[in-house]
This record gives structure tokens, C-alpha cells and sequence, in this order.
């Protein structure tokens, strides 16, 4: 269990290449009470080792899974992911770059949610960690394994991440010639406006780095967001280094505010104040 992007389904596949049934209901639909039902069918027909992946954030969902293994006199192990936010932010993110092939638009994103419930904004991912209840053995458990999230390294090179706003500030140059001047570059804004502060930037920069530069912003407006390319959200970079193939947690961020830093920490990233 976990907040959607946690890790459940690589850890759940682990289960299953083990010999364990599989149960999700983002892959068969429905509700949790009907994947318990489905659990307590598959019981009956006799399996002992089954594994359910899903978010589980309550104890009332929980519970149902705990009852239909009571009445076959099977213990539950609980496996919680304790993912941080921005982490599983970051695993949303790749999980839908894999599935769209770019950044979905919030259009594009709540027409596919339709049909693939795990398709998630940045709110109701952020509204799943607010209702999660932390599960504790008094739930019926025969035990809770907490989990933290470990990310396995990439291997492959990095590039610089640069806030358009940090070409402003007066040491600027020193801070994209302390990143890799020969990496690829990406200038990231947010432009509700439409502005263009992210070409000028990159303009700007494309003129003393060596590497190639690019530039992203996001469109859309303020508010809660609705869409994955608002920074500090991991979007636009992500897109990026999946575009040209490279490691998040290689890269530098040059910037110029706490947004900056916390992007940057996300991706594990290096951060350069300009």
C-alpha cells in the first residue's frame, strides 16, 4: 500500500515473479471491495499466496482484505511504501512519459483518467497523501513492513536544468559555467501569460554554453494545479532528460528560489544558486 506513485506495482511484480497471484483493481476495475470479493473467491478455489497492489490509504479499505483472509484462516502482511511526495510525484511523472509518449495536456490527462484511473493530477495525488491512515497491526495484521523508497541509479549522463528567472540574477554565468557547459541545457518557466521569458532565456544562454539549449514552459494558469509542467513539479525536466537520455539525479539545476532548490532535490539533482 502507498500513495499513488509509490513503487506498488514494481514491488507487487517482485511478489508475483515469486509464485504470488496477482490482484489490482486499476487493471481489472471496479472497486476495493470487489478486488476483496475476487481475493475471497480466489481463496476458496484454494490460493495461499496472492498479492494486492493498490493504494489502501484507509482502514476501512484495508479491512476488507483482512476479513476475506480471516475466513480462510490466512495471515496478511502489510508492505507500506513510504514514498515522500515529491519522489512519487517524480514516479508519476515517468509513468506517464511512458504512457503518452510526452507530457499530457490536463485535457489529454483527465479524458485518459476516464479509463485508466491511475492517470492522476498533481491534486489528487497531493488529496491521496491527505487522507492516508497509517496502518498499524491492531487492523488485524500479522505484521507492518514499512518500506523507504530507494531509486536505482541510471547510468547515464546528465544535463542542466536552468530557471529562466535565474539568467536575472548578476551571477548567473558563474552558475551555469560551475554546472557542464557542454551538457544539454533546458531553460523551465511558468507563463500563464504566454510570455516569452524562457526563449529570451535561452537565447541568452545558448550564447556561452557549449551544449545544445532548449527551452519549456508551462501555460497553464494559477490555481491548483491541473497539469504536471508547473515547476517546481518535475515535468518539463523529466520530459527533457527522457527526451534526450539522460539521468535526472546527473544533472544540475541553476537557480534562483526555495522552488528551485526543491526541484532539484526531487530529482536528486545537483542545485547551482545563480
Amino acid at each position: 500500500m502507498g500513495i499513488p506513485g509509490a513503487g506498488k506495482t514494481l514491488i507487487a511484480r517482485d511478489y508475483a515473479g515469486r509464485g504470488y497471484e496477482r490482484l489490482n483493481r486499476d487493471e481489472r476495475g471496479g472497486t476495493l471491495r470487489a478486488l476483496a470479493a475476487a481475493l475471497d473467491e480466489r481463496l476458496a478455489a484454494g490460493a495461499r499466496r496472492v498479492v494486492l497492489d493498490n493504494t489502501y490509504l484507509t482502514r476501512a479499505a484495508r479491512s476488507h482484505v483482512v476479513d476475506a483472509a480471516a475466513r480462510h484462516g490466512l495471515p496478511v502482511r502489510c508492505v507500506w511504501l513510504r514514498t515522500p511526495l515529491a519522489q512519487a510525484q517524480v514516479n508519476m511523472v515517468e509513468r506517464l512519459l511512458e504512457r503518452f509518449g510526452a507530457l499530457p495536456s490536463p485535457d489529454e490527462l483527465r479524458g485518459a483518467a476516464r479509463r485508466e484511473p491511475w492517470l492522476l493530477t498533481p491534486t489528487a495525488q497531493m488529496r491521496a497523501l491527505r487522507e492516508l491512515e497509517p496502518p498499524a497491526a491492531d487492523e488485524g495484521f500479522a505484521a507492518v513492513e514499512e518500506r523507504e523508497f530507494v531509486r536505482a541509479p541510471r547510468g547515464a549522463g546528465g544535463g542542466v536544468l536552468v530557471a529562466a528567472t535565474a539568467l536575472g540574477r548578476p551571477g548567473w554565468r558563474e552558475a551555469v559555467a560551475a554546472a557542464d557547459p557542454a551538457a544539454p541545457h533546458l531553460v523551465f518557466d511558468w507563463a500563464p501569460d504566454g510570455g516569452a521569458a524562457a526563449a529570451d532565456a535561452a537565447a541568452l544562454l545558448a550564447g556561452v554554453v557549449r551544449g545544445p539549449v532548449e527551452h519549456a514552459a508551462c501555460p497553464h494558469p494559477g490555481g491548483p494545479p491541473r497539469c504536471w509542467c508547473r515547476p517546481p513539479l518535475p515535468g518539463l525536466a523529466l520530459a527533457f532528460c527522457r527526451a534526450h537520455g539522460l539521468d535526472p539525479a546527473g544533472s544540475a539545476v541553476v537557480g534562483a528560489a526555495p522552488a528551485h532548490r526543491s526541484l532539484a532535490a526531487a530529482l536528486g539533482a545537483r542545485y547551482v544558486e545563480a
